[in-house]
C-alpha cells in the first residue's frame, strides 16, 4: 500500500517555548495578571486562536519555563551541544556553561515572577534539582580548567555560581551580559580570591603556632 508520508509530528514543547519568549518582555512588563491573551498573541505573532491552540490558559503560559518537561529540555540541549568539550577542552566548555546558566535564568526568571504574583503552586524541588543538574554540569569541569584548585576549593566555586544565580532570577534589574560577565570573573579570579580570603585565618594558625612552640 502506497500513500504519501505524513508532515512530522509538531514539537508542540519547542513551539509553546517559542511562544513563551515571545510573551516573556510582557510578563516582566505588566505582570502575570494585568497580562491580556490579545497582547499575547500578537507578541507571538498568532491569532488568539492560534495562541490558545497551544497554551489553553493565561496561566499556562506564564508558567510554561517552570514546567519541568521546559527545563530538562534546555539541560538536555546544553549536553547534546556540548557535553564533548568537558574533557577535551574544559575552558570552552565552562564558557559555553555559563552562557547556558545565564539562558536558563532569564528564561525562568518570567515565569518565577509570575509563580510568586499568582501564588502559583509549582513543582518548585524539580525545579531546583534541574537547575542544580545544570550548575553541576557547569562547575565540574572546572577541575580541569582550574587545576591550581583542590577539590573544596572547587566545590566553593559552586555555590558562589549559585548564589549568583538566584541572586539574577530575583533581581530583575540583572541583565544577561551582566550575569555573564558577574560569572565568568568569579571564575576567572577564585583562586586568588580564595586564598585571599583564608590568608587571615592562615595566619592567626601559624602565630598560634609559634605561640605554643615559644611555650614549651
Amino acid at each position: 500500500m502506497s500513500g504519501k508520508s505524513g508532515r512530522p509530528p509538531e514539537d508542540r514543547l519547542r513551539r509553546q517555548h517559542e511562544i513563551f519568549l515571545a510573551v516573556a518582555p510582557l510578563i516582566e512588563r505588566y505582570g502575570a495578571k494585568r497580562l491580556t491573551m490579545r497582547q499575547a498573541a500578537r507578541a507571538a505573532h498568532l491569532s488568539l486562536g492560534g495562541l490558545y491552540h497551544y497554551v489553553p490558559t493565561k496561566r499556562d503560559l506564564v508558567l510554561h519555563a517552570l514546567k519541568p518537561e521546559a527545563v530538562a529540555r534546555l539541560c538536555a540541549e546544553f549536553h547534546g551541544r556540548h557535553a564533548g568539550l568537558e574533557r577535551t577542552d574544559p575552558g570552552r566548555y565552562v564558557q559555553a556553561g555559563v552562557d547556558y546558566m545565564a539562558r536558563q535564568c532569564f528564561f525562568i526568571r518570567p515565569a518565577f515572577h509570575a509563580a510568586l504574583e499568582l501564588d502559583a503552586e509549582v513543582a518548585w524541588d524539580h525545579i531546583q534539582a534541574s537547575i542544580e543538574g545544570g550548575l553541576d554540569a557547569c562547575t565540574r569541569p572546572l577541575g580541569h580548567a582550574l587545576p591550581g584548585c583542590t577539590p573544596d576549593e572547587i566545590r566553593r566555586l559552586g555555590r558562589s555560581l549559585r548564589r549568583t544565580f538566584f541572586s539574577a532570577l530575583i533581581d530583575r534589574t540583572v541583565t544577561p551580559d551582566e550575569m555573564r560577565h558577574e560569572l565568568l570573573s568569579l571564575i576567572r579570579g577564585w583562586p586568588r580570591t580564595v586564598r585571599e580570603e583564608e590568608r587571615p585565618e592562615r595566619l592567626r594558625v601559624m602565630a598560634l603556632t609559634r605561640h605554643a612552640a615559644r611555650a614549651r
